[in-house]
């Protein structure tokens, strides 16, 4: 009887070491794809960075010793010119305006192939039924996390995944924060950069992941004043869990940071619901891993056993295809 239990159990392991084996490749695809998206991303960014500084210098009242909203009014001005000349509006820049889309296209291109081939991906991945039942998240937002953070179960804790993707906070204040010289206390010496890094790319990545889980789980103002029938039009409200740590998050900076301005305690807020959310996609992840691995110190070291052998099956299969 026991012989058949641990026949049964080495089955269960050499099962679970398989699963884990193609989790690792499909991750490591969607990493390979992630970064060709990236690539792209770059390229597009260098194109429209180009054309802007076009307008701006030659078309706009552009002055670079202007104050800062100076120079933001012109930046809109610019990105309005652009607008209303893909709308159809003649131009004197219209050919450069058309020059630069037709040379942005390969990389629109490539983009979106690869966005869809890591979405695709994403769903395959055991944790996909827990995000797609999260309003607000999805196979993009997924991929996009795997892309920037590999394995979540490499990470012991919540907050090393954090620190990955840049919202761990150091000495009191969030690693955007430190970028900012307006918000920040004091600048980082290269010591503290080095011991506490921040990748602003990677970084605006995941605040878009943030805001679109947040508005996913948010009722507008002027939505609840329709829906209840009042003549003002007060604040939203949540209609979801993120929602409601954001909403409550936003309180309580109300009242520990009465300085800060509304678009200070909205990107805190952001910040904080994403975080929460990271925590609970950390746990999902890591919860079916904890589940197939033994319990004890003798079948874990047959797992680990079965797990190597699985993956040296693979690559042999793989160099025998090639």
């Amino acid at each position: 009887m026991d012989m058949k239990i641990e026949a049964f159990d080495k089955l269960d392991e050499n099962k679970a070491a398989k699963g884990i084996a193609q989790r690792a490749d499909t991750i490591k695809a969607i990493r390979s794809l992630h970064r060709k998206r990236r690539f792209a991303m770059k390229v597009q960014q260098k194109i429209d960075r180009a054309l802007e500084s076009f307008i701006r210098i030659n078309f706009t009242e552009w002055n670079p010793n202007a104050t800062e909203a100076a120079r933001e009014k012109n930046n809109q001005e610019v990105r309005e010119i652009i607008k209303r000349i893909r709308g159809g509006e003649e131009h004197p820049v219209a050919e450069e305006v058309d020059m630069a889309d037709r040379a942005r296209a390969p990389s629109d291109m490539r983009r979106k192939d690869n966005q869809t081939a890591m979405e695709k991906l994403a769903m395959t991945l055991p944790v996909f039924s827990w995000v797609k039942a999260v309003r607000g998240a999805g196979e993009r937002g997924l991929a996009t996390i795997v892309g920037e953070a590999g394995d979540l179960s490499s990470y012991s804790d919540p907050a090393k995944l954090w620190k990955r993707l840049g919202f761990a906070p150091y000495d009191g204040f969030a690693g955007s924060t430190w970028k900012r010289e307006k918000w920040r206390p004091r600048a980082l010496t290269k010591e503290e950069w080095k011991g506490n890094p921040f990748n602003g790319e990677r970084y605006a990545m995941m605040a878009q992941l943030a805001l679109w889980l947040v508005n996913a789980q948010w009722v507008g103002a002027k939505k609840v004043a329709q829906q209840e029938g009042l003549e003002e039009i007060g604040e939203g409200k949540p209609n979801g869990p993120y929602g409601e740590h954001y909403a409550r998050r936003r309180e309580v900076t109300k009242k520990s940071h009465p300085d800060w301005t509304d678009g200070h305690r909205r990107k805190d807020a952001l910040r904080y619901a994403f975080k929460i959310f990271l925590k609970d996609l950390w746990v999902e992840w890591t919860k079916d891993e904890r589940d197939a691995r033994p319990k004890n110190r003798k079948r874990s070291a047959q797992y680990h056993r079965a797990y190597i052998r699985e993956c040296k099956r693979e690559r042999e299969e793989q160099r025998l295809a090639k």
